[in-house]
């Protein structure tokens, strides 16, 4: 009889283990030195005697930037991870890896064994499948037929807490026995996969809502006993879904109701959006047609291009639209190119109606003006009450002198009613011309040329009465709409007032004129200064009312009136700064986006005609 020889487990194992495993396996040193290696490896990776592992597996001269080895010395813990690398061929394999760090009892970590599967093998698959089952990025759970967790990967567990062994119900939604509407329970009944939304509750008793998909598991012969159950989180996706559906409904909201027209176009340059306001304003006839070669119809010449190239909003804050109708409207308009991520997905225009504004804008002016007149009238009827009054005296003179054939007091008399009927002539001419409200002819001007030509034209006076005309002129002053006659008026009254005022000055210096243009924040500014008499406070209260004239009977108060007018129907303003015995300044000043807009346009083509030819 044979006696059985005893076997030494332990040194089998550490004999004949290790060259027996059929994964390939490999021991690194802390210098990353393969220095053993069983005979798989070397079937996979080919030679590996004095070489460095990453030479081995990936054909590298220097470390892998993402070495799980590397982070395995460091904190101890075994790695499983999918790796790409090359046989012993120089093909291109993929395999998992297991990286398992070797502790010594003082806790030090000489080596890690490395085992490596080829993932094309069945069991290989496998253990890929224990992998993705765990890094999946969303729950998994397997379930039995009794609806008990039989597993749960790793992020349900984060998620959920040590839910396997529980009851799904119970676990994920506290109730004492199955939903109504359990999507595991379909796939019991029918073997079909089946999706559904459940509201459940985290660990943390926050409620989460999740898509669920039941697909059976573990199938054999057509039976199953589980199901794997597939629920992916998407509360946040519901609630950006709320916020998204509210921003859009408050958009639509506001752009439908918004009185300024809103054109959206995509970056094929179709309009998606177009509300009601553009459609009336612009009298669109199908707005789900218009294109962008249409609003470059519609919009100023060029302004497509601005934008187009243009990183933020392009503003005209006035000009001119042209309507389907090929009617002209002044409107306000901005541009802008719509980017997402720095790529341009489309374009937004905004279009202001100002034909109100506009309207409310010459009303306004012509009730200012006919306030004046207003309050002109009186001092008109007062006026002429004195003059009449120098009239019926010279009537009582040449009465006296026909009686009594004294020569000089015919003479006299007539010489007052002569004197007096050309005052009241030259009272109701001006006031005429300030009551007139004539309209404003505007067109293309350059202010020097009107400046200049005033002072031409008052420069032989000025210089019989030794009185110094000085220019001052910006050089690169732009070309403006104007009406250059009136603009002329009120710079003519200006400087005839300036003489007037060094001729009555007291003092002994020779009177001096300086007229200015300049440009400045969008704006056209003339100034008129002299160093003539000045004005106190309460006379340059009065200076722009009523028919207040400091030239006694020669003058009838109405040239700064009509100044005034002139300058507010170019949308601007005048100011005066003066001190007595020492000069004054007026100052006409004329916003650019103010000015009156030139009438004659030459229309363009037909909004429609492209499409009707």
């Amino acid at each position: 009889m044979f006696r059985k020889k005893k076997i030494n487990i332990n040194k089998w194992v550490q004999n004949n283990l290790f060259g027996i495993i059929p994964m390939s396996t490999a021991v690194i040193d802390r210098d990353f030195n393969l220095v053993k290696a069983n005979k798989a490896f070397e079937q996979m990776f080919g030679a590996w005697k004095g070489k460095k592992c990453y030479r081995v597996y990936k054909n590298r001269e220097s470390m892998c930037e993402t070495c799980k080895g590397a982070a395995a010395f460091e904190d101890g813990k075994p790695r499983v991870n999918e790796e790409v690398g090359y046989d012993k061929s120089g093909k291109l394999t993929r395999y998992i890896k297991h990286t398992i760090p070797v502790i010594e009892d003082d806790g030090s970590i000489p080596f890690l064994i490395e085992m490596a599967t080829d993932i094309t093998e069945a069991e290989q698959i496998k253990q890929e499948y224990q992998v993705l089952f765990e890094e999946v990025p969303c729950n998994l759970f397997i379930i039995g037929k009794d609806y008990r967790i039989v597993r749960a990967n790793k992020r349900a567990k984060d998620m959920f807490g040590d839910v396997e062994g529980s009851y799904c119900y119970s676990a994920l939604k506290s109730r004492d026995s199955k939903c109504m509407d359990c999507t595991a329970n379909r796939t019991f009944e029918d073997g079909q996969i089946h999706s559904g939304h459940s509201t459940v509750r985290n660990k943390h008793g926050r409620e989460v809502q999740l898509h669920v998909t039941a697909v059976p598991y573990d199938l054999e012969n057509g039976n199953f006993e589980y199901i794997l159950e597939m629920a992916v989180d998407i509360t946040q996706i519901l609630e950006l879904k709320d916020e998204l559906k509210l921003s859009n409904k408050l958009m639509e909201t506001m752009i439908s109701a918004s009185l300024d027209g809103i054109i959206i176009t995509n970056k094929k340059g179709s309009a998606t959006i177009v509300n009601k306001a553009a459609v009336d304003i612009l009298e669109i006839r199908d707005p789900l047609s218009l294109k962008e070669k249409d609003l470059s119809i519609m919009f100023p010449e060029d302004f497509l291009d601005q934008v187009a190239v243009q990183s933020g909003p392009v503003y005209l804050l006035e000009t001119l639209v042209k309507t389907v109708t090929d009617k002209f409207l002044p409107v306000r308009l901005v541009g802008m190119n719509l980017s997402v991520d720095s790529k341009v997905v489309g374009k937004a225009f905004w279009v202001q109606d100002l034909q109100e504004i506009k309207t409310l804008e010459m009303e306004k002016l012509e009730t200012e003006r006919m306030a004046a007149v207003g309050q002109t009238v009186a001092g008109l009827a007062h006026g002429i009450k004195n003059v009449l009054t120098g009239v019926e005296g010279g009537i009582y003179l040449l009465n006296l002198g026909l009686k009594k054939g004294v020569s000089d007091q015919i003479t006299t008399g007539m010489e007052m009613l002569n004197r007096n009927i050309k005052r009241v002539s030259l009272f109701v001419k001006e006031f005429l011309n300030f009551s007139r409200g004539q309209e404003i002819n505007a067109k293309h001007c350059d202010p020097n040329e009107i400046a200049r030509d005033v002072e031409d034209m008052y420069s032989i006076k000025a210089k019989l009465l030794q009185i110094d005309i000085k220019s001052d002129y910006q050089k690169d002053i732009s070309v403006v709409p104007l009406d250059g006659a009136k603009i002329h008026e009120a710079l003519s009254n200006l400087i005839g007032n300036a003489i007037d005022a060094c001729q009555i000055s007291d003092s002994e210096e020779r009177g001096q004129i300086v007229m200015r243009t300049m440009e400045k924040n969008d704006m056209i500014i003339f100034e008129v200064t002299d160093n003539g008499i000045g004005m106190d406070y309460e006379v340059k209260k009065k200076v722009f009312t009523n028919f207040f004239t400091t030239k006694g009977l020669g003058g009838t108060g109405l040239g700064l009136l009509v100044t005034k007018k002139n300058i507010q129907q170019h949308g601007g303003i005048i100011e005066l700064d003066s001190e007595l015995a020492v000069g004054s300044t007026f100052r006409v000043i004329l916003p650019k986006n103010r000015l009156p807009k030139i009438q004659e346009m030459v229309p363009s083509k037909s909004f429609f005609s492209k499409k009707e030819t």
